[in-house]
């Protein structure tokens, strides 16, 4: 987004939760999780004990774990999606406290975005309907046209977001996704990824 913005503490939540659901994955460590909230917290002046308890700062692997293992106790049997995807909704909240929803649909409105989408379905759905993608495609070029997360979900039969309703409703992302919004969200958190990605042994500069 063009214009950066201070990071606020309910920024860490979002964030936390996220980087822990990478580590879960074992996508991230967790010393390349520290580097990345320390990096983070060093530019908008966060403490350490903002660190630790928001957004996990120090937790060991076999920390995650188990906390991981409590949300899947606790989870709906009905939507396996939900033991390990991250709320988008409590990410753009930190944005946009009185509408995530409308944040999100910023983000669907990106021609990147779907793109990506399209690329994470393709891989890992078998029932993932391109022509659905396609569709979209065209009446997004239509300037009332509003795409929501619950419409790409329907027309194209995608796994890697769900929404419900309810107190702990919202839309939720496998973290890979997750990662991809909050990356649009933050170029700062863009900037650390890519860079563990292009060479997990750099140390941030």
């Amino acid at each position: 987004m063009a214009e950066e913005r201070k990071l606020h503490l309910v920024d860490l939540v979002g964030m936390g939760n996220l980087l822990e659901a990478l580590v879960a994955e074992d996508v991230i460590s967790c010393e390349e999780r520290d580097r990345i909230i320390l990096r983070i917290a060093e530019k908008h002046g966060f403490t350490g004990y903002s660190l630790s308890t928001l957004a996990g700062y120090g937790r060991s692997k076999s920390e995650v774990m188990e906390r991981a293992a409590r949300r899947k106790a606790s989870a709906p049997r009905s939507k396996e999606q939900d033991e390990s995807y991250v709320s988008l909704t409590k990410i753009a909240q930190a944005h946009s406290e009185d509408s995530p929803g409308y944040v999100i649909q910023s983000w669907l409105r990106s021609g990147s975005t779907l793109a990506f989408l399209n690329l994470w379905e393709k891989e890992n759905n078998p029932d993932y309907s391109e022509a659905g993608y396609m569709e979209l495609l065209e009446k997004k070029k239509t300037a009332s046209f509003t795409l929501t997360p619950k419409l790409w979900i329907d027309r194209t039969k995608a796994i890697g977001m769900f929404s419900k309703q309810g107190k702990s409703g919202g839309t939720f992302a496998h973290p890979i996704i997750a990662g991809e919004f909050a990356s649009w969200l933050t170029p700062e958190f863009k900037m650390l990824l890519l860079k563990l990605s292009l060479n997990r042994a750099m140390p941030l500069s």
